[in-house]
């Protein structure tokens, strides 16, 4: 026995001995140009490697000064302090070998270059195929080799490869991304990694913490305490792998996250992950995994397993929208309130994957900037597969309902079903605060300079701006290839709509689209007090869409049309219109849909007005004017005037004509207004009206049918003999004068020259015509007198103001 202890001791000596001596007749430091060799041999950049120690003491332990790597253009990719191996000696005599690798201080830097591509996965060389070394890479990386004879498909591990176990220690690690192409910078400082028992037989724990502090951009930066811990335990049978069981646990609760005033995560925030799965060769299954951030919890359970796929469902329940605001700074003046739900399910393999989800919404409300009332939102949506099975939602909110329904086949290639339906009505007065309309100005005088500076130029708005290209901004919908392949179906059904007290009620239409083509048919409402039909269509493919309608109009009162929708049109024209009209046109752009609008139609109106025109006193001044300048030279007509009352407008029973509206102007040839009894003159004629300029062309021929001017009653005796109404064409005709009118139809301005000539020629040749034969030389003398006088003075100023001017 002591003989044996001698030789043990002897042994331990010896063993002592040389662990103290080795280190100083091996130096491992000269074998540093070759690993340095070997490995830049590899890389397409350079590669350092610092003085290498060596040490037997407790265990074998190799460290080295430092590591650098940098790729091709010099830039660093990785460098280390210091970076260390350990290798106890009791786990080599116990069978189990631990490895820990310790790194201090290592910094990290990814750069993704403008062109894409990541400075990381340029580092390593391609070797060329059939090499040695590609060879053995080929083979490592588990290329298929000749097992020995009686060898059985599967591989058993040696003992001492199941037993052995690594570890790794990280301290305060940096990791720098750049993004070149999106001048993006990111920094992770003070990165801790630790890892105990890495191996295939035993309980194996990571942990990962750091103090980040980091930014992103201009605005978003990201700072605070995160943790990360794994356990993995694994499970072998005769040497061969079974399964492992997973936890994982990500916390960030005390990490503050600002986006600028958009997005701010305070400290204290529950934002964790916890995982807990089984894994095997063929399976991965969840217990549970949860994320949890704020008031959210979603849940997912289930597996993947490589030949069946997915069976994964998910859930995230009544998710309060309430406290979000103490995240989004801007969503606290909308009050949000209301609950969302979701929850479904994955099946399948991904190459046919199969899913479903169900996504509520309860009682969503939010205030606006101009809401009297906040709108409360229900809803529902059922996702099945590449397509919705079904949407609703139902608004709510004083006076306002509305039910929105559907559903949508097929994601790429869309197929949406839908109808819009509300019985109850929506009242948007009720509802919305509608910002004051701008008062009218006067109207200015056409040609004064004020009417010439007030106007804008060619291609800008009124405030000098150039306007939208709404044309041009449908550009991205004709790129669209979903859109392309889309298609809609749908239907509305309100019973009233109103706005700006506008009333609209009845409303009713069918909605088609389909290869960038819709449609709106069977369109029906109640409007104004009458009643609207008809269809409109539209193409988008060409860069200015073309359209074509087709639309029926009955019973509209247009004195309340105009007086809400169309002021500048405002107290011009009243009365109940019917209508129809057909056309088409391309551009949606103001200036050249007006100028490409081509239409046609004819209209009625009834018990219409003129309400800034007064017929009655436009033929009284008339008359006056030219009787006037003609008893200067026929003293026979001295002395007699008219005294026409002011009806403040002219009142007709019907207006009626048709029309064209083409190259930006509309033509009524053959307009006909019949007076009202007792209430204006009777015209009839043409009306020329520039829908760009707003200029006026009217040449009408004014009838005093119902005698109210008085007219009638003037006569002269003349050699004894009385002529009657000797301004007419004969005693029993109507007085008849020829007006033009043009300026603007918002501010029309009279053109009269034409009336004195024209009256004084009627009641020359009745004169001249009624008197005896002795006397027709003389009188034709004084008359032809009087008619080149009144034509040369002219008495047109003197219907000037009768337009409100």
């Amino acid at each position: 026995m002591k003989k044996f202890l001698k030789i043990l001791g002897t042994l331990s000596s010896v063993v002592l001995v040389l662990i103290l001596t080795i280190p100083f007749f091996v130096q491992v430091d000269h074998y540093r140009p070759q690993i340095v060799q070997a490995v830049n041999s590899h890389l397409n950049g350079k590669f350092e490697l610092g003085r290498l120690e060596l040490s037997l003491w407790g265990r074998i332990h190799i460290q080295a000064d430092g590591v650098r790597i940098e790729d091709a253009s010099g830039s660093p990719v990785l460098s280390v302090k210091d970076v260390a191996f350990d290798m106890p000696y009791t786990a080599i005599l116990s069978g189990a070998p631990l490895i820990t690798l310790v790194m201090k201080e290592p910094e990290a830097r990814v750069v993704k270059g403008k062109d894409g591509k990541l400075n990381v996965l340029s580092l390593v060389k391609r070797m060329p195929t059939g090499s040695p070394d590609a060879t053995s890479a080929l083979t490592a990386a588990g290329t298929p080799v000749a097992s020995p004879a009686g060898a059985e498909g599967k591989m058993k591990l040696p003992g001492i490869v199941q037993n052995a176990h690594f570890g790794m220690k990280v301290e305060s690690a940096r990791v720098v991304y750049l993004d070149q192409a999106l001048q993006l910078s990111n920094t992770v400082d003070r990165l801790n990694l630790r890892v105990r028992d890495f191996s295939l037989s035993r309980k194996t724990e990571m942990e990962v913490w750091a103090e980040l502090k980091t930014k992103m951009g201009a605005d978003l930066s990201v700072e605070g305490p995160l943790q990360f811990h794994l356990t993995l335990t694994p499970e072998l049978s005769g040497g061969e792998f079974k399964k492992a069981s997973v936890h994982a646990v990500l916390s960030a609760d005390d990490l503050l996250i600002e986006k600028g005033g958009l997005f701010v995560k305070k400290k204290g925030v529950p934002t964790r992950m916890t995982l807990n799965a089984e894994l095997s060769s063929s399976e991965l299954g969840l217990k549970e995994a949860t994320l949890e951030f704020h008031n959210l919890k979603a849940v997912l359970s289930g597996r993947y397993n490589l030949e069946t796929g997915a069976d994964v469902k998910f859930q995230a329940k009544d998710v309060d929208l309430g406290p979000w605001s103490d995240l989004i700074p801007l969503a606290k003046e909308y009050e949000l309130t209301g609950k969302l739900s979701v929850s479904g399910e994955v099946k399948g393999k991904p190459e046919a994957i199969q899913y479903a989800a169900d996504l509520g919404m309860e009682n969503f409300s939010a205030k606006g900037p101009h809401l009297k009332s906040k709108p409360v939102i229900n809803g529902s949506v059922r996702i099945q597969t590449d397509r919705i099975e079904k949407f609703l939602f139902e608004l709510t909110a004083p006076g306002n309902e509305l039910t929105l329904s559907g559903t949508l086949q097929s994601f790429l290639s869309p197929k949406i079903s839908f109808a819009l339906t509300s019985k109850k009505g929506m009242d948007f007065d009720h509802w919305i605060e509608f910002p004051a309309a701008e008062k009218a100005s006067a109207p200015q005088v056409a040609g004064s300079a004020a009417a010439q500076a007030g106007k804008p130029s060619s291609g800008t708005t009124s405030g000098g701006e150039a306007p939208s290209d709404l044309d041009a901004m449908l550009a991205p919908l004709r790129a669209n290839e979903i859109l392309k392949r889309a298609s809609v179906e749908g239907s509305a059904a309100l019973s009233f709509v109103k706005a700006k007290n506008v009333k609209i009620e009845g409303l009713q239409a069918k909605l088609l689209f389909k290869n960038l083509e819709s449609s709106l048919t069977g369109i029906q409402m109640k409007v104004f007090g009458g009643n609207v039909a008809g269809s409109f269509s539209c193409d988008l493919k060409p860069k200015a869409p073309t359209y074509a309608m087709n639309f029926t109009v009955s019973g509209l009162d247009l004195g309340a049309a105009v007086e809400t929708q169309f002021q500048s049109m405002k107290n011009t024209l009243t009365g109940r219109l019917s209508a129809s009209l057909k056309g088409d046109g391309a551009s949606f752009n103001p200036g050249p849909a007006k100028k490409n609008l081509s239409m046609k139609g004819d209209f009625k109106l009834v018990n219409g007005a003129f309400e800034t025109m007064d017929i009655a006193k436009i033929a009284d001044q008339a008359i006056n004017g030219s009787l006037g300048k003609v008893a200067d030279k026929i003293p026979l007509l001295k002395g007699r005037g008219l005294k026409v009352k002011s009806s403040g407008g002219s009142k007709y029973d019907l207006m009626s004509g048709t029309f064209t509206i083409k190259n930006g102007v509309l033509e009524a040839p053959d307009f006909n207004a019949k007076a009202a009894p007792k209430g204006g003159i009777d015209l009839k004629g043409m009306t020329k009206m520039g829908l760009l300029d707003e200029s006026l062309e009217a040449k009408w021929e004014l009838t005093d049918t119902q005698r109210i001017t008085g007219a009638d009653q003037l006569s002269v005796e003349v050699a004894g003999r009385t002529i009657r109404n000797y301004l007419a064409k004969s005693e029993k005709d109507p007085v008849t004068l020829p007006v033009t009118v043009g300026c603007k139809w918002s501010a029309p301005c009279v053109d009269s020259a034409a009336i004195p000539e024209y009256l004084a020629g009627i009641a020359a040749h009745r004169l001249m015509g009624e008197a005896t034969q002795g006397v027709k030389q003389k009188v034709q003398e004084k008359v032809q007198d009087a008619v080149k006088n009144a034509v040369k003075n002219g008495v047109g100023n003197a219907l000037k103001g009768l337009f409100g001017k």
